[in-house]
């Protein structure tokens, strides 16, 4: 869980640089860079310990440095709940994706296994009968 939440926080830090790149003028791009890290890095872990402490510190990235810009945490009636259903929401939807993808990647390599087997059970056969005939 230790390492999660330190490539977390790196993750969540680089999409605030880049959302602090992103004009003020455009909240909808400058707030979505913490949200989509914070997805990706549900989808990619699925540590949902790691993710808790990962989304809050997004919040409080997106807080303090995002729409404040001075690294003052307050609460903003307007803006904060949605920002904090977001990023549930987001964490939500990333874990589900990941866990998908990791269901399908098994679901996959068993059949490739059992494909292989059959096939080496097929030419074992073959060769027995070749070798009796």
């Amino acid at each position: 869980m230790g390492m999660n939440v330190v490539g977390g926080a790196v993750a969540v830090v680089a999409a605030a640089l880049v959302a602090a790149a992103v004009p003020a003028g455009y909240p909808g791009l400058r707030f979505a860079a913490v949200p989509l890290a914070v997805g990706g890095f549900a989808a990619a872990t699925g540590d949902q310990l790691a993710l808790a402490g990962v989304a809050l510190l997004g919040w409080l990235v997106t807080n303090g440095f995002l729409e404040n810009r001075a690294g003052e945490l307050s609460w903003h009636p307007a803006a904060d709940p949605s920002l904090v259903m977001i990023l549930v929401m987001v964490a939500a939807v990333g874990l589900a994706v990941g866990d998908g993808y990791r269901q399908v990647r098994d679901v996959r390599a068993r059949w490739r296994a059992e494909a292989e087997l059959a096939q080496i059970a097929t030419d074992a056969e073959e060769r027995e009968e070749k070798h009796y005939a």
